[in-house]
């Protein structure tokens, strides 16, 4: 829990004009969609959500319907030339591919959905299984020849402490180290819901 959740700016898109898919997607694995919204010049900011009418998401595993449309979510901002976006989003599989993320890749001419208001501010909430993300950390070598080195593990955190004389600004100082990584292991297991 925090008090200080993250608050997402969408785009200045217009909401009173029509948005759909300009080009069919073709290929799998594609990471972008051309939308159109006529001769707007407005934005798709990075974060913004939007659904296509007809492309479902899919179950990964049995590759078919949820019965839920598809949150296509804006990897970069966009901004339209001539009412056009390009708009980079995560790589779209078809239920026809082992990857499969869609019941089917979206098509020329279909209507498209942001989720929220033009230009308003949204709390960005995090929910999360324990397992979706990991942190490890690793051990640090300690040196010969110093003052003092030592290593020490709290909570599955490695932390290296060393202290070493400096006879040039005659200063003793001591730094502490950690070595770490992190990765979304399984992202399906993490979700990010509008407040």
């Amino acid at each position: 829990m925090s008090q200080s959740i993250k608050q997402h700016t969408t785009g200045s898109r217009d909401a009173s004009a029509a948005t759909t898919v300009k080009t069919t997607i073709t290929s799998e694995g594609a990471s972008s969609i051309v939308l159109t919204q006529g001769s707007v010049s407005t934005t798709i900011k990075a974060g913004d959500v939007f659904t296509v009418v007809d492309v479902y998401a899919v179950n990964p595993q049995t590759r078919e319907s949820t019965g839920s449309l598809y949150q296509f979510v804006a990897l970069a901002d966009a901004t339209a030339v001539s009412g056009d976006w390009t708009v980079t989003v995560y790589p779209i599989y078809s239920a026809n591919h082992a990857l499969a993320t869609v019941n089917a890749l979206p098509a020329s001419g279909k209507t498209v959905t942001f989720l929220g208001a033009a230009s308003s501010q949204f709390a960005q909430n995090l929910v999360y299984h324990k397992d979706a993300i990991t942190f490890a950390t690793a051990d640090l070598l300690l040196p010969q020849g110093v003052d003092m080195a030592a290593r020490a593990v709290h909570n599955g955190i490695s932390l290296r402490v060393v202290r070493q004389y400096d006879i040039n600004n005659d200063r003793m100082p001591c730094r502490i180290d950690v070595l770490y990584g992190y990765s979304a292991i399984r992202p399906q297991m993490a979700a990010r819901i509008w407040g």
